[in-house]
């Protein structure tokens, strides 16, 4: 009877722990070769227009490339954006899909599921951003010296690279500092200290 019950337990946990790890989301490695010339990729840049997104979804490929971007590894320790006094990034990239809410994670390249709450159409009042298929918000993860003094410059690093590698690969974002800060705060279960610097809604717009 104790070995059925251990057995069953085994069981439980298996498959438990097997369900957590579904939720979160292995990437496709990032496109990090051709695309368009870099001076026809900045004649091009546009933010999103304040118009409804075409209800098309961003491939998972294409959603690697933007995320390693904004904050991904591109030498032995060196980002795709400069990091003060050379520090791993002090900013998160949390993803809103309608799967739920994600934590990029830079050093494995994959998504790490916060919540399933769906938080697209609650992230701002604007109704063009709730038909978007994807919101990045760029928030820090704590408090400190380099949060203080650098964090709306890493955002901004972050936020041009987006621009640049949405318009490579035919998508449209838009960097935006009005968003439902309390709630996206709570659903994203961050730090008491973390804020919100931005949020940016990528998808297709004809």
């Amino acid at each position: 009877m104790t070995k059925k019950i251990f057995f069953l337990s085994f069981l439980f946990v298996f498959f438990a722990v097997g369900y957590a790890l579904a939720a979160d989301i292995t990437l496709p490695s990032p496109e990090k070769t051709g695309g368009l010339p870099v001076f026809d990729t900045l004649a091009n840049r546009s933010s999103a227009k304040q118009d409804i997104f075409e209800n098309k979804e961003i491939p998972l490929k294409d959603l690697s490339t933007l995320l390693w971007a904004a904050t991904g590894k591109n030498r032995d320790k060196g980002w795709t954006v400069p990091m003060g006094m050379g520090s791993e990034p002090y900013l998160i990239v949390n993803v809103l899909l309608k799967e739920g809410i994600y934590e990029y994670d830079w050093d494995k390249n994959r998504l790490l599921q916060v919540s399933e709450r769906n938080m697209l159409s609650r992230a701002g009042r604007q109704e063009f951003l709730q038909t978007a298929p994807c919101i990045l918000v760029f928030a820090t993860k704590g408090a400190g010296p380099r949060v203080d003094n650098w964090a709306e410059i890493a955002a901004g690093a972050m936020s041009q690279n987006v621009y640049l590698a949405s318009e490579a690969l035919g998508l449209k974002a838009r960097y935006m500092a009005s968003f439902n800060n309390e709630s996206l705060l709570s659903a994203m279960e961050m730090n008491p200290l973390a804020r919100i610097i931005a949020i940016m809604p990528i998808g297709y717009q004809n």
